[in-house]
């Protein structure tokens, strides 16, 4: 059972349907432009979790399209729980007004490494901000590759499960593969908002 003060956060539908979603951290970078192309030639949706001082005017118009949703992933890549209350919401309100001057709303925020401070969740209620983790982390930015990233999502993958990913670490061999992984093991992939209408299982 999470700690009280984590419950703002999903982590994994409450589920018995095998659907999964994929979300894709640190955007945007020269790779996430090819990333897109090839969920889009897949018709695979993903959730795309934006350190909003990348975005610009160019940036942003990747963000349109219907397939993917955006949620915001902090100004930059901070620890949050290094900082003051009134850092991080800068660091939000930051991050919120350059999403909403290049016209990428998001309600969803991300926490750099995943760090829950203990004054997070009240700062991002008062920006009607809700808390997205995730339940199997594929572990790309520690370099796993190929056979090794395919063998810990056949482990881990769950009914439910929200997939961490990242547009600067997986290689899009890997990422066909894992697609087709998913769906050789019969799940289906949804967009995030939908995996989100289940309730939260809490680790």
């Amino acid at each position: 059972m999470a700690p009280a003060r984590s419950r703002p956060f999903f982590y994994r539908a409450k589920s018995s349907e095998k659907i999964v979603a994929l979300s894709f951290d640190d955007g945007p970078l020269k790779r996430t432009a090819r990333i897109m192309d090839l969920l889009r030639k897949r018709r695979v949706p993903a959730a795309f979790f934006i350190l909003a001082s990348r975005l610009d005017s160019r940036s942003a118009r990747l963000y349109r399209d219907p397939l993917f949703e955006v949620g915001l992933h902090g100004w930059r890549h901070r620890h949050y729980r290094r900082l003051s209350p009134r850092s991080q919401a800068r660091e939000l309100d930051r991050g919120v007004r350059r999403l909403q001057r290049y016209g990428v709303g998001t309600r969803w925020f991300r926490p750099p490494y995943g760090e829950i401070s203990a004054s997070l969740p009240s700062l991002m209620k008062r920006r009607n901000l809700r808390g997205v983790l995730w339940s199997l982390d594929s572990y790309d930015w520690r370099g796993y590759r190929g056979t090794a990233l395919l063998v810990r999502l056949r482990r881990e993958l769950r009914p439910g499960s929200l997939i961490l990913l990242h547009d600067q670490s997986l290689p899009l061999r890997d990422l066909a593969a894992l697609i087709d992984t998913i769906r050789g093991m019969g799940y289906r992939i949804v967009p995030l908002s939908e995996l989100m209408k289940h309730p939260s299982f809490y680790p």
